[in-house]
């Protein structure tokens, strides 16, 4: 074997993305599977194991396997757990590390999927040489990765950082956690789709998503049609973006951060969220804070900053590599 590769896993509610990383940030070869057909724990982290041996055996003539890093939500960081996930396909507390670890024999770690996309955007994306920004991931939920004076905040239980489960309506949508009105109910692909619905059931415009079934309906449908002029996606973007910046204006007041970087799915929208998002966040903002602080794109696309940042968990540990420590 003449070069080695690390396996970085992105768990999503929606899919399992794995990709092999060589030391350099190139990803050799992808694979992924759908997160809610393998429900119960048991059968989830089969399916990680089964699909990272596929993945590595691609590869295994010419490369060695240092290690398997890994972000998910709900990530308790300190014990190596998933627990208390809203929007995964098991309630149960399933120890990831230690069964990845275990089944490999190999290193493993495990962080909170956000805080995986903030050491990407980190270390291989636009927040290279920043010591303290927040990336939000819009995707089936909203996560947040902190990164406060180079280093990721993990908090005394290794839960910190929820900001999808901040309130944006104490009153409001009902949220898979259990509470009303968590942000993530409004500013990720289910959220936006409920936007859509209640614009339809009180606007008589024609829509072209009329014709759609909500479970049929993806954040990409509604970003085709604000595009080509849809009056009630566009107004849908209009609303999650003016939400998503009001709340990151809080967020700022709390942690003063260099930038605000959005990935996942729902950031694929573009302009469409981060023209109102900006917007929302530049009305919002004390005076003190003022074109000191704006809402960008990850410059890694919506799957590679957190596939790069769990692979970069292992590429830490090594030490003849020199990247910035997590």
């Amino acid at each position: 074997m003449d070069a080695s590769v690390v396996i970085g896993i992105d768990v999503g509610g929606t899919s399992t993305k794995l990709a092999l990383v060589d030391a350099e940030g190139r990803i050799l070869g992808r694979s992924s599977f759908d997160t809610q057909a393998r429900r119960g724990g048991s059968n989830f982290v089969a399916a990680i194991c089964e699909t990272a041996e596929a993945l590595f055996a691609t590869v295994s003539a010419t490369h060695s396997l240092l290690g398997i890093g890994i972000g998910t939500p709900s990530c308790d960081e300190v014990n190596g757990t998933i627990t208390g996930a809203a929007n995964m396909p098991f309630s149960e507390t399933v120890p990831l590390r230690q069964l990845i670890e275990d089944h490999f024999n190999l290193p493993t770690q495990l962080v909170k999927d956000a805080n995986s996309s903030a050491l990407g955007e980190m270390q291989y994306g636009g927040a290279k040489g920043m010591s303290n920004f927040i990336l939000l991931t819009l995707g089936t939920g909203l996560g947040s990765g902190l990164v406060i004076n180079g280093r990721t905040i993990s908090g005394v239980h290794g839960l910190a950082s929820e900001l999808g489960h901040i309130s944006a309506d104490r009153n409001g949508r009902y949220c898979n956690c259990g509470q009303r009105g968590c942000l993530e109910t409004y500013v990720s692909a289910p959220g936006i789709k409920r936007t859509v619905f209640e614009l339809m059931a009180n606007h008589t415009q024609p829509s072209v998503l009329r014709d759609a079934s909500f479970n049929s309906m993806t954040a990409a449908d509604i970003t085709a049609a604000a595009k080509a002029g849809d009056a009630i996606a566009q107004e849908a973007f209009r609303i999650t973006g003016d939400i998503l910046g009001y709340k990151i204006a809080d967020m700022v007041l709390h942690l003063d951060p260099q930038a605000i970087f959005l990935a996942g799915g729902l950031a694929q929208a573009g302009d469409l969220i981060l023209m109102p998002a900006n917007e929302s966040l530049k009305k919002n903002l004390m005076v003190m804070f003022q074109n000191k602080v704006t809402i960008q794109l990850s410059a890694l696309g919506s799957e590679d900053a957190a596939l790069l940042g769990a692979a970069s968990l292992i590429w830490n540990l090594q030490p003849s590599v020199s990247k910035t420590n997590p």
